[in-house]
């Protein structure tokens, strides 16, 4: 896994995201922020939820630093809209691919470890961390299909493949 690896794999990730965030547009205010009873709750902290940790991983991959956005006490707050929300995730993925431009061999052997894990959890590479978030976000995309479907939404599907053969088309 280089750094080729990487940037398709995030490429990938974003492309599998808009394509759910069109489901996401098409339902109305009170379904985007209805709550589920699955895993975190309703689409909107879906949204916030998975661009928050991708913001927060590749700025401390990045920086040594973060910010847990997801972590307001009112995420409407934070994130009242869609087109807040979107903003914020389209500035996010830049920075993740500013970032992805960056990597090394080296870069990606280099072991971190967020100073707010418990004690007993090891340090991983910059490599499994990358897997980690995109991994992560395939999850919760499922997690918010599954909800859409719940709400009566449309679907998309989200397979590696369909991307792979979206690029070839092009």
């Amino acid at each position: 896994m280089d750094k080729a690896f990487f940037v398709d794999l995030y490429r990938y990730n974003y492309w599998a995201q808009r394509k759910v965030w069109d489901c996401v547009l098409a339902l109305d205010e009170a379904q985007f922020k209805q709550e589920l009873d699955y895993s975190i709750g309703s689409i909107h902290s879906h949204c916030v939820h998975v661009m928050a940790v991708e913001t927060w991983w590749f700025e401390f991959l990045h920086h040594g630093t973060y910010d847990f956005l997801d972590q307001y006490d009112d995420q409407e707050s934070a994130f009242p809209t869609r087109e807040l929300l979107r903003i914020r995730w389209d500035t996010s993925e830049k920075a993740v691919f500013a970032y992805l431009d960056t990597l090394t061999k080296d870069e990606l052997a280099r072991m971190v470890r967020p100073d707010f894990w418990q004690e007993e959890l090891p340090s991983i590479s910059v490599r499994e961390a990358l897997l980690q978030v995109a991994n992560h976000s395939t999850d919760h995309r499922a997690q918010m299909l599954a909800g859409l479907h719940q709400l009566g939404g449309a679907t998309v599907a989200q397979d590696y493949l369909d991307f792979a053969w979206a690029k070839r088309k092009k």
